[in-house]
């Protein structure tokens, strides 16, 4: 089964609303062994609704739309639903005495208005709503399924898990499972990681993809059976191939700073820092997590206050690393330092060194200070230097 998300709302056009339903379900479709292929967003309008619906419809099995099912006029999922199978809408006495009930166990008056939300497509199969106001409904089209849900998160996923999923396995015959696996790796470029993967991408099941944000990356790999167990048993064969292939630039399930840190407290290692910028994004990386804090005995951040080339930004990293760890008798000593002008080509030298107590790492890369983001890719780095010395791997 092919499925396809419609979220319904012009708030989230215009960006007043983030669409948090369309992840929830892209989750929940995967669990249920459904394909989500695409997702699209239209704001509060009928034509666009059928329009989005009938082309959803020409895709894919499975039409999930949230949102639109409200008492207000711009509330309009039902008449673009109603317009895109060729049905009228139909009255339900049936739902509007669960509405009323609903007003009334809270001791509320319900509005006339509220009157609009038990109409549905003709065809409709109506799904009560215990949580709140908004019916539900099910049409099943000669081309397909089409299930509105109501764009409350929490009374969607009321719905979807105890309606539409039982639904989908008893009246569908939907049997499988999607299982996916994020892995995490550093270190290494995209294009090298790729290289490596290759093949393993252009598999169907499982799938592998990757992604990236600042200089890390997110290998995820997607297996479909008709058992959880059968589909991890799929995803550990490809994650040791991946294992094979990256070695240790693989981080696997943690995250960069999860697993430096959790290395720092299993050896009882201390850390200091030292960092020539008020950006600091190693200690921003530190201060978010309580592993990285127990593990870190001090902090200086020393902007410069005069000018400095890429040899004296190196110079500084290491003696600040130097000065930093024996200030606070520290097992290791981390030191970032950028130069302060950048090279004719518009990028900044960054020079990280770690110190310990029989020897050192240091290495400089070149990155584009003018976009505040960068500080972030020289956080990696340095996490990363720190992360490869504590597993012993080379720098």
């Amino acid at each position: 089964m092919k499925a396809e998300i419609i979220a319904i709302g012009s708030e989230l056009l215009l960006g007043e609303t983030i669409d948090t339903n369309s992840a929830y379900l892209a989750r929940q479709l995967a669990g249920v062994g459904i394909n989500l292929f695409r997702k699209t967003v239209v704001g509060d309008n009928t034509e666009r609704i059928a329009t989005a619906v009938a082309d959803a419809l020409a895709r894919s099995d499975l039409v999930l739309c949230t949102g639109g099912l409200g008492p207000t006029k711009d509330d309009v999922t039902r008449e673009g639903i109603a317009q895109a199978t060729g049905q009228a809408l139909e009255f339900r006495q049936e739902l509007l005495d669960q509405i009323a009930a609903r007003f009334a166990a809270f001791k509320r008056q319900m509005s006339e208005s509220n009157r609009r939300q038990a109409y549905v497509p003709a065809d409709a199969r109506a799904i009560e709503n215990p949580r709140g106001t908004a019916p539900a409904f099910i049409v099943e089209d000669e081309r397909g399924v089409i299930i509105a849900l109501p764009g409350v998160p929490h009374e969607m996923r009321f719905l979807f898990e105890n309606a539409v999923v039982p639904y989908l396995r008893d009246e569908r015959g939907v049997q499988d499972v999607i299982l996916v696996r994020t892995l995490h790796a550093a270190g290494l470029g995209e294009s090298v990681i790729g290289e490596r993967i290759a093949d393993l991408m252009e598999g169907s099941n499982p799938t592998v993809g990757i992604s990236a944000k600042q200089a890390r990356y997110e290998l995820r790999i997607g297996a479909r059976a008709d058992s959880v167990v059968a589909a991890e048993e799929m995803i550990v064969k490809v994650e040791a191939t991946i294992q094979e292939r990256l070695g240790s630039y693989l981080i696997g399930a943690e995250t960069l700073e999860q697993q430096a840190f959790r290395l720092l407290e299993e050896q009882s290692l201390t850390l200091t820092l030292y960092e020539g910028a008020t950006a600091a994004p190693v200690y921003r990386a530190l201060s978010v997590s309580p592993a990285g804090l127990a593990r870190l005995r001090g902090v200086m951040i020393h902007p410069l206050d005069r000018p400095a080339d890429e040899h004296a930004a190196a110079a500084l990293a290491f003696s600040g690393a130097i000065s930093a760890s024996d200030r606070w008798r520290s097992d290791l000593g981390l030191g970032v330092q950028a130069a302060t002008l950048p090279d004719e080509s518009g990028l900044t030298a960054v020079s990280v060194a770690l110190v310990f107590h029989n020897g050192s790492h240091q290495v400089t890369r070149h990155y584009d200070l003018r976009q505040t983001e960068s500080w972030d890719f020289v956080g990696t780095l340095a996490l990363e230097l720190l992360r490869r010395h504590l597993l012993g791997a080379e720098t």
